[in-house]
């Protein structure tokens, strides 16, 4: 990436980082704005690369979204349908066990094909880099959230 691509892209970001947080409340639609240009950034994506990359990640995204978050509230629901943790019986905790780890087995998977399915768009190393941004993009949020929270 040159160098004027590269400083347009940092000073993008960090605009939009200011826009965000400058208010109380940020939409997801601007956190993920935030995050595209944060993960296009760090990964230094051609054009050709990222109209064939962010297909996959959003794709990726939704279904990530659905194990963690849907699948986890669910059995946090029937957990507390049935009086909570302590008035589970053992038998009803063997169940919950084996479905937790059904579903980390389903996410397994699915970080298994979404590897196949990036390795015909970006390279291994790529890969690699967007692990770190991802976790350092979150990392970030949280650093923000936890700031703009201990404003008030």
């Amino acid at each position: 990436m040159n160098k004027k691509t590269h400083i347009f892209t940092l000073i993008f970001t960090l605009l939009i980082s200011i826009q965000l947080f400058s208010q109380q409340r940020g939409s997801s639609e601007k956190i993920k704005a935030l995050k595209v240009s944060f993960i296009t950034e760090k990964l230094e994506l051609t054009s050709n690369e990222a109209s064939k990359f962010w297909p996959i990640y959003n794709k990726f995204e939704t279904e990530r979204y659905k194990l963690y978050h849907v699948k986890r509230a669910e059995m946090k629901k029937k957990i507390d349908g049935l009086g909570g943790i302590d008035e589970l019986s053992e038998k009803q905790a063997e169940v919950f066990t084996k479905d937790m780890l059904a579903l980390d087995k389903s996410n397994y998977d699915t970080n298994v094909r979404y590897q196949n399915a990036l390795k015909k768009v970006i390279s291994y190393k790529k890969m690699v880099k967007l692990q770190m941004a991802e976790r350092d993009f979150n990392r970030q949020m949280i650093r923000r959230y936890r700031k703009t929270k201990n404003k008030k």
